[in-house]
C-alpha cells in the first residue's frame, strides 16, 4: 500500500522520512500529554490548574507561528527541523526535575512553540514534495501513520506508568529518533526555501483570501476533534451510557478516522480535493445531526461513528490537500503556520462552544452545536466552488 503511493525514486523517499518523523514525534505528543496531566494529579493539583497549565502550550504554539516562515529562511528548513526536536527532547527531560507549575508552564510554553515549528516545517515538505496526482492519498498515508504513531502514546504510557523519569526519558528518546529519519531528506531546504534567501512570501491578505476554505475546514476539524475527545463521553454518560461503552464508542470515532483516510484521499485524487471536502463536511452535517437519535436508538451508533468518525477525520487532510494545491512550494511554510494557527484556535473553542451549548440547552444539543460548524464549512465549500477565481488566487492549481 505504502509503496503503490508514495512516488518513486527520491522523492518518495523524501517523503518517506518526513512522514517518519512527523510520526515518530506524535507518539511523543500522545505519551507526553496525560503524562503531565497524571504527574500533576499525583501531586495533588487540582483539574482546573491542571488544563490551565496545559493551555500553556497552545500559547507557545501560537506565539511562534508568525516567525516559522523567517527561522526556515534564516536557517534553512531542515536545520530548524532538527533544532525543534532536540530542544524539545531536551525540555522534556526537565519535567521531573521539579514539579513546580509555573516552570512546567515555561516548559510547556517551549514545548508548544518547537512543536509548531516541526509541524509546520514537515507538513509544508509534505505538500510540497507531493504529486499533484496523487497528493490526496500522499496526505492520507500521512494521516494514518501520524494517527497510529498518536495511538501507540498512551498504551507506552500503560505499559512503563507516570511515576519516575523513565516515561519522559522514553518521550524524549522518540524525538531523538524521530531526527534520524531527516538525513534521508536533504533537499527540503531547496524545495521550500534556500537558507537566508528571501523567496515568495504572499501578503497576508492574499494568503488569507487564497486559502480561506483551507483554514476554515481545519477549523471545524480541530472543533470536531477537541469536542469528540473532551465531551462525546460525556454525552453518552449523560443519556444512559456506562463510562467504559462510552469509551468504546469513542474509540470506534478513532477508528472510522484511521480506516477511511486512504479511501477517501484516493476520492480526492479523482474528484478534487475541493469538492470531496464539501462531501465530507455534508456526510458529516448528516451524521451529526443524526448521532443524538442513533445513540439513544443502540445499534445505528456504531456505523455512525465509524463512518462519521473517517469524513470528519478525512476534513484535516483535504483542507492540507487544498493548502498544496493553491500555494507554490516556497509558499508553503507561511501557509502552513496559518494553518496551524487555525487548528489551535479550532481546538480552543472547539470544547468551549460544544460545552457552553450542552450546560445551557442539554446533554442532546452535543451533536448539533458540531453539526452547524459543518454546515458553514459545507456552505464555504459550495461558494468556492461557484466562484473559483476567488479561491485560486494567484496560487497554483492542481
Amino acid at each position: 500500500m505504502i509503496t503503490s503511493v508514495l512516488p518513486r525514486g527520491r522523492g518518495g523517499r523524501e517523503l518517506a522520512a518526513i512522514v517518519a518523523t512527523a510520526s515518530l514525534a506524535s507518539v511523543t505528543i500522545s505519551l507526553a500529554v496525560p503524562l503531565l496531566s497524571l504527574v500533576l494529579h499525583a501531586h495533588g493539583i487540582d483539574s482546573f490548574t491542571i488544563g490551565l497549565n496545559s493551555a500553556a502550550s497552545a500559547l507557545g504554539s501560537l506565539a511562534i507561528l508568525p516567525f516559522a516562515d523567517g527561522l526556515a529562511r534564516r536557517f534553512g528548513a531542515l536545520a530548524a527541523m532538527r533544532a525543534a526536536l532536540l530542544i524539545a527532547a531536551a525540555v522534556l527531560l526537565l519535567f521531573p526535575l521539579a514539579v513546580d507549575l509555573v516552570l512546567w508552564a515555561f516548559w510547556r510554553v517551549l514545548l508548544g512553540a518547537v512543536g509548531s515549528v516541526l509541524f509546520v516545517l514537515s507538513e509544508a515538505a509534505i505538500n510540497a514534495l507531493a504529486p499533484p496526482a496523487s497528493r490526496g492519498r500522499v496526505l492520507a498515508l500521512y494521516a494514518t501513520a501520524f494517527s497510529l504513531g498518536y495511538a501507540l502514546g498512551p498504551l507506552l504510557l500503560a505499559v512503563v506508568g507516570s511515576e519516575g523519569p523513565l516515561p519522559f526519558v522514553l518521550a524524549s528518546l522518540f524525538l531523538v529518533f524521530a531526527a534520524v529519519p531527516l538525513r534521508w531528506a536533504p533537499d527540503i531546504d531547496g524545495l521550500l526555501v534556500a537558507p537566508g534567501e528571501p523567496g515568495d512570501r504572499p501578503r497576508a491578505r492574499m494568503l488569507f483570501h487564497r486559502a480561506a476554505l483551507s483554514l476554515m475546514g481545519v477549523f471545524v476539524y480541530a472543533a470536531l476533534e477537541a469536542g469528540f475527545f473532551a465531551l462525546l463521553p460525556v454525552y453518552l454518560v449523560a443519556i444512559g451510557e456506562t463510562e467504559s461503552r462510552a469509551g468504546l464508542l469513542l474509540s470506534l470515532w478513532i477508528a472510522g478516522n484511521l480506516l477511511l483516510q486512504l479511501p477517501i484521499g484516493w476520492l480526492a485524487d479523482r474528484l478534487g480535493a475541493q469538492r470531496t471536502l464539501g462531501l465530507c463536511a455534508g456526510l458529516s452535517l448528516l451524521a451529526l445531526v443524526a448521532l443524538d437519535g442513533a445513540a439513544r436508538s443502540g445499534p445505528l451508533i456504531w456505523p455512525l461513528l465509524l463512518v462519521g468518525g473517517g469524513t470528519m477525520g478525512a476534513l484535516y487532510t483535504l483542507s492540507l490537500a487544498l493548502l498544496g494545491e493553491r500555494f507554490a512550494p516556497r509558499e508553503l511554510v507561511r501557509a502552513n503556520a496559518s494553518f496551524v494557527a487555525a487548528f489551535q484556535f479550532g481546538l480552543l473553542l472547539g470544547p468551549v462552544a460544544v460545552g457552553a451549548s450542552m450546560h445551557g440547552l442539554g446533554a442532546e444539543t452535543f451533536g448539533w452545536t458540531l453539526a452547524l460548524l459543518c454546515g458553514a464549512l459545507l456552505f464555504g465549500a459550495v461558494v468556492a466552488r461557484a466562484r473559483p477565481g476567488l479561491a485560486r488566487g494567484g496560487g497554483r492549481a492542481a
